[in-house]
C-alpha cells in the first residue's frame, strides 16, 4: 500500500514545490522552497516501549523512498532558467553511504548496510538551476537538502539452549536482545510460541494533505494516499503457545519490566494494549513432547527476519532427577530429628540452591528452593541438614529447582514425605500411659468421695 500511494505521489513544476508539513525548506537565490523528505522505509516496525520511548526498527536491507522538491524564482535581467534538476539523492546510515539516485524527485532507492543498533538514517539531495543569457555564460546555482531520522538497524541475534527431560520431553529457550515476535517448531507454522508484542498498521498523519507553494502565495491539497507503519505494541493477551490442545507448552518468559506505552497511541487506537506494567520477553522457554532442530525458526518484529534454530547452535542443557532423601535419625516423646538429603543422581555431588546463571540467560526466575512444610531449609556444602520438630503431623520436603536454563545441569521438582507422632515409640506411649493415669486420679478421688457420701446420705435417711 505504501508503494502504490507513492507511486502516486506527484511533485510540483519548475514553479510550484509540494511538501507536507513540517517539512525542513530550504531558499537561497533561486531556488526557493527546497526540500528532502523521507517518505517511508521498509521493511521496518515502530515498537513503543514505554510512556516516553519508541524505536523504529529497520531491516538491514530494505527500500527507502522520498519526496524532493522545490521551485525556481525568476532571474533578474535579461538571464532566464536555462534548466533545473536534482542532480543526486544519497542515503546514509551512520556515517555508511547506503544507497544512491539521480535524475529523480521521488527516489526509491534500495540499500544495505552493516551498521548495528541506533544510527542516523539521511536522505540528501542536490538541487541545481541554471541561468543563462544573451551575452554572458550560463551559471549554476545549487543547493543541498537533507531530511534525518533516527532508526535502529534490526539484528536477529538469538542465543538458543536446548534440553531433554527424563520424560523424553525436550526443552527449549530462545534468547534475544532486541524485541522479537516468536519461534516456530513446525515448517507449517502450526506449532509456535509468541512473545509478547503485537501489532497495528496506522498511515503517517503528517502526509494527510500536502502544501503547494508558488510565488504567489501557498495552499493545502489532499494527497493520493499515505505511507503505512507496523507498530508493535506489548498485548494484554501476553505471550501465548499455539495452539492450546497438542501444542508446546510455555514455561517462562523474562525479560525487564516496563511501564505500558499506552500515552503514546492516539485515542482512536483500541488494540488490547496492556494497561499496566508488562515484561518485555527478552527470552522464552518452552517444552514439547519433539522438537525438530531442523525446522524451527526465530522470527523478529521486522517483516521478512527470521533465522532458522540451526545457524543458532544451542547449546544443550542436561535435565536430571534429583536424589532427595528425607528420613528420622532420631525421636523421643516429645520430639523428632529429620535428616534432609539433596545430591545429584548420578555424580552423588550436592546440588547447589544458588548456582551461577551463566550468560546472557539472567534474572530468569529465583534459584532453587529447598521447603519444609512450607518453610525454607537451608544445606550444608555436603548437600545434607537436619530439623528437630515438635508437632505430630506429616511433614513434607519440596525441592524447586532453579530453571533449566540457568543451572548446568539442571534438575526437575522432587519431594518426598516423613510422618512423626509420639505414639510411634515405646516412649511414647509410656508417657501416654502416664499422662492417662496422672489424669485420672483426680476422677477416681471424687468417684470414691461421690460414692462415700452417697452412703452417708443412705444411713441419714434410715428410719
Amino acid at each position: 500500500m505504501t508503494a502504490g500511494s507513492f507511486a502516486a505521489l506527484t511533485p510540483g513544476n519548475a514553479t510550484t514545490s509540494v511538501f507536507p508539513p513540517g517539512a525542513n525548506r530550504t531558499t537561497r537565490g533561486l531556488i526557493a522552497d527546497a526540500h528532502a523528505t523521507l517518505y517511508a522505509v521498509h521493511p521496518a516496525t515502530r515498537v513503543h516501549l514505554t510512556p516516553t520511548e519508541s524505536r523504529q526498527y529497520i531491516a538491514p536491507t530494505g527500500t527507502v523512498r522520498a519526496l524532493i522538491d522545490y521551485r525556481v524564482r525568476a532571474p533578474t535581467g535579461n538571464r532566464s532558467v536555462v534548466g533545473h534538476e536534482v542532480q543526486a539523492v544519497r542515503v546514509s546510515i551512520g556515517g555508511e553511504q547506503v544507497g544512491t539516485a539521480t535524475d529523480t524527485q521521488t527516489p526509491v532507492i534500495t540499500y544495505s548496510t552493516t551498521a548495528a543498533r541506533e544510527q542516523p538514517l539521511t536522505v540528501t539531495a542536490e538541487i541545481a538551476v541554471t541561468v543563462g543569457g544573451n551575452t554572458s555564460n550560463s551559471t549554476t546555482q545549487t543547493v543541498t537538502v537533507s531530511d534525518t531520522r533516527t532508526v535502529w538497524i534490526y539484528r536477529l541475534r538469538p542465543e538458543a539452549y536446548t534440553a531433554t527431560y527424563p520424560d523424553g520431553d525436550t526443552g527449549l529457550a530462545v534468547y534475544q536482545g532486541a524485541p522479537w515476535h516468536g519461534v516456530t517448531l513446525t515448517r507449517d507454522e502450526r506449532q509456535r510460541v509468541r512473545g509478547v508484542w503485537r501489532y497495528y498498521t496506522a498511515r503517517a498523519t503528517v502526509w494527510d494533505r500536502l502544501v503547494v507553494s508558488r510565488a504567489a502565495g501557498t495552499m493545502r491539497r489532499a494527497t493520493p494516499g499515505q505511507p503505512l507503519n507496523v507498530v508493535a505494541f506489548p498485548a494484554q493477551i501476553g505471550p501465548r503457545a499455539e495452539p492450546v490442545r497438542g501444542g508446546p507448552t510455555l514455561t517462562a518468559v523474562w525479560g525487564v519490566d516496563r511501564a505500558s506505552p499506552a500515552p503514546q497511541l492516539h485515542p482512536n487506537v483500541s488494540v488490547g494494549l496492556v494497561r499496566g506494567s508488562y515484561t518485555r520477553s527478552f527470552g522464552v522457554a518452552l517444552r514439547n513432547a519433539s522438537v525438530a532442530p531442523e525446522q524451527v525458526r526465530v522470527h523478529g518484529i521486522v517483516r521478512g527476519m527470521s533465522a532458522p534454530l540451526q545457524s543458532v547452535t544451542p547449546t544443550e542443557r542436561a535435565i536430571r532427577r534429583p536424589n532427595l532423601t528425607v528420613e528420622r535419625v532420631a525421636t523421643s516423646a516429645s520430639a523428632a530429628t529429620i535428616r534432609i538429603t539433596l545430591r545429584d543422581s548420578q555424580t552423588g555431588e550436592p546440588i547447589p540452591l544458588d548456582g551461577a546463571s551463566p550468560s546472557p540467560i539472567e534474572d530468569d526466575g529465583p534459584a532453587g528452593m529447598l521447603r519444609l512444610n512450607g518453610e525454607s531449609v537451608d544445606l550444608n556444602a555436603s548437600g545434607m541438614t537436619t530439623v528437630t520438630v515438635a508437632e505430630p503431623e506429616l511433614y513434607t520436603v519440596e525441592f524447586v529447582p532453579a530453571s533449566w536454563r540457568t543451572t548446568s545441569p539442571a534438575y526437575v521438582a522432587a519431594s518426598e514425605s516423613v510422618r512423626w507422632h509420639p505414639l510411634g515409640t515405646v516412649g511414647g506411649w509410656l508417657q501416654l500411659v502416664e499422662t492417662l493415669l496422672w489424669g485420672a486420679i483426680p476422677l477416681l478421688a471424687a468417684w470414691i468421695a461421690g460414692r462415700q457420701l452417697g452412703k452417708l446420705l443412705s444411713a441419714d435417711s434410715s428410719p
